[in-house]
């Protein structure tokens, strides 16, 4: 074993004591942010818990980072010139009528445990540390609005982990458009002067036929779905506002805006001719990116994974998980999104999902990730050759 190994052997071993002394402090936390969700941007309760638990371990904190009130930048330790700088990225934002279904309890947590087990480390280890929290990923694209605020600028590497049915390295994703889609026409009465009203409502329910149209010329990867949001106000009343809101996406971002974009513009314009009203669209959430996936990065994770006894899922190839704007982050910085099992079965934005999210399982997640996140990082600081590839 050469003298490499067997000092980041002992890091590991280090950092895996550093995460179980922490064993109540995280799951008391995780389980916290779980039974008072926040939805995207609203998150102040748990923005505020993780502060303060990362300046009471001697963290600098700064609150508010970038334009978003609720995202930080946790930064330890004085900084290093010209050694490569690791983001642990922690979300916490929970879903309209399912709480935390998508478990962002336990990704904050995974991201805190991470960055509070490399703290006592750091001066052993050849790098820089910050935790970044990145509020609003459910549909508010919070951390492509960062990276317009220069958050990732000084950012060699950004790590995290999703909660899944299944264990696996890495994980493609969607890129992804979101649109309200608004309707004008002209009310009447629906009894005494339907002939005089322009019916926005059929605006929209052509519109959702020309969706289904459309998804039989597509590749199997796009993704539409869409609800109507406003269907107008009274039934005898011709409705002259109605409005859609839609998510589409596809495996690239090429595909999505030179073929499918395009086309659904043309879906919805041509609904608005068909039923002579205007169409106006409104861009809902900034625009998530595809996964570039980080393949030594992986690699580093499948590593520590293994050895906590995770058996990563048999063909271990990347597999569709929907959008996110880590997708984004992976277009300017080598980053890691790995998934840990907290149930053999349910999906995210379930009420399963949602139940395992603060489960025995779910609480082995928190701890496995905080531990396989801050090895990850420990094999970046230390290891010249993974840093450069």
């Amino acid at each position: 074993m050469s003298i490499l190994a067997v000092i980041m052997t002992n890091i590991y071993q280090q950092i895996e004591q550093e995460v179980q002394t922490r064993k109540s402090l995280l799951l008391d936390l995780s389980h916290r942010i779980h039974a008072h969700p926040e939805l995207r941007f609203e998150e102040h309760q748990a923005a505020e818990w993780l502060c303060e638990t990362l300046t009471e371990q001697g963290f600098e904190v700064q609150k508010g980072f970038g334009t978003l009130e609720t995202a930080f930048k946790a930064s330890y330790g004085p900084y290093k010139a010209g050694k490569p700088t690791v983001a642990m990225l922690c979300e916490y934002d929970a879903l309209e009528g399912l709480g935390h279904a998508c478990g962002h309890n336990v990704i904050a947590t995974m991201g805190l445990g991470a960055g509070l087990a490399l703290a006592p480390l750091m001066s052993e280890l050849d790098g820089n540390l910050v935790v970044i929290g990145t509020p609003g990923e459910e549909g508010g694209g919070g951390k492509a609005i960062l990276i317009e605020d220069g958050a990732f600028k000084d950012v060699d590497a950004a790590l995290m982990i999703h909660p899944m049915n299944e264990n696996r390295s890495s994980c493609s994703l969607l890129a992804r458009v979101a649109w309200e889609v608004k309707y004008s026409g002209v009310p009447a009465h629906a009894a005494a002067s339907p002939h005089l009203g322009v019916n926005a409502l059929d605006a929209v329910r052509l519109s959702f036929n020309g969706m289904d149209a459309l998804r039989q010329q597509v590749t199997s990867d796009v993704r539409m779905h869409a609800v109507i949001n406003h269907g107008g106000d009274v039934a005898n009343i011709i409705p002259h506002e109605a409005s859609l809101k839609v998510y589409i996406r596809a495996a690239t971002r090429e595909y999505l805006y030179e073929s499918v974009v395009p086309r659904m513009r043309a879906v919805y314009e041509g609904a608005a001719i068909m039923t002579g009203t205007t169409v106006e669209f409104v861009e809902i959430a900034k625009p998530y990116e595809d996964m570039i996936i980080n393949q030594p990065l992986a690699s580093s994770f499948a590593k520590h994974a293994e050895r906590l006894g995770r058996k990563l899922a048999d063909d271990e190839e990347p597999v569709g998980f929907g959008s996110s704007d880590i997708g984004n982050v992976s277009h300017i910085v080598p980053s890691l999104q790995g998934l840990l099992q907290i149930d053999a079965v349910a999906l995210p934005h379930t009420h399963e999902f949602e139940a395992a999210a603060k489960s025995p399982q779910g609480d082995k997640a928190v701890l496995d990730g905080a531990t396989i996140l801050a090895s990850v990082a420990a094999d970046v600081f230390n290891n010249p050759s993974l840093l450069k590839s």
